[in-house]
Order: structure tokens, then sequence, then C-alpha cells
């Protein structure tokens, strides 16, 4: 997960180099600190053409829609964006409560029993075995 994020903070570093710097201005010091801190030096027409042939990935998509949403959007853009943010959630939440209903899901359905197998098998004169006996009778029982 880690060098996903990262992956997706160089991606978004890149990206904010080719916008410019009327765009990376409007971004706080330290959130363009984490985004250039993986970020190669590269020249304009190699990131423009690495961008071009390369799908972005989804997480560096979702920082820039947040980045868009929060400091490049007038207020009437950020009223559409939060409009659309709204009806992808509310359609997120209608799949998600159709899959609920599902048969599927519910755990009468299956009335099988499942039994536990443990893969260790534990000997009464094993070593660990015998530690724990040693150690139980170390320490007296308290009344």
């Amino acid at each position: 997960m880690e060098t996903t994020l990262k992956s997706a903070y160089k991606e978004v570093g890149q990206i904010l180099n080719l916008l410019g710097n009327d765009y990376k201005a409007k971004v706080p010091s330290s959130l363009l600190a984490l985004f250039e801190q993986n970020v190669e030096e590269k020249n304009v027409s190699d990131l423009y053409e690495e961008i071009k042939n390369k799908k972005v990935s989804r997480d560096a998509l979702i920082i820039l829609s947040i980045l868009n949403a929060k400091y490049w959007a007038n207020e009437e853009e950020k009223q559409e964006l939060k409009a659309a943010y709204d009806k992808n959630e509310e359609e997120y939440q209608r799949k998600i409560n159709s899959y609920q209903r599902k048969d599927w899901l519910k755990k009468e359905r299956n009335k099988e029993k499942i039994e536990e197998v443990s893969l260790v098998v534990v000997q009464e004169n094993s070593i660990w075995t015998k530690i724990k006996n040693f150690l139980k009778n170390l320490i007296p029982k308290r009344k």
C-alpha cells in the first residue's frame, strides 16, 4: 500500500510540474513538498509523453480530484463537483444495498457446519508443555 501511495504521489508531482506554477501556487507548500519528494527531474516534453502514453493510476486521479475540488475550482465548479460526488455516492450506496438484499450474502442460507482444524499438534510431553508447566510451578498460586 505504501509503495502504491508513493507512486501516486510521484504521478501527482509530475502532473503538477506539467500544469505549471499557477496550479502549484494554489496548493499548500506541505502538500507540494510531499508530492515532489519522489519526483525525478525531467523536462516537460518527457513528462507529457509519459502521462499521455500511460494510464494515470486511480489513486493519483483521486488526489487530483481532491486538489481540484479544494484548491483550483471556483465556487460554481465546486458546487457542480459536490453534486457529482453526491450522485456517485448515492449510486454506490444503492449498489451496496442491493447486494445486501441478496440471499447469497445471508448467513442462514449456508447451514453447513464449519469444522476448525488445527495444524499444530500439541503433545503433552513436548518442550513447550514442559516449559509452561515449569513456569506455572515457579510462580506460587495466590488464594
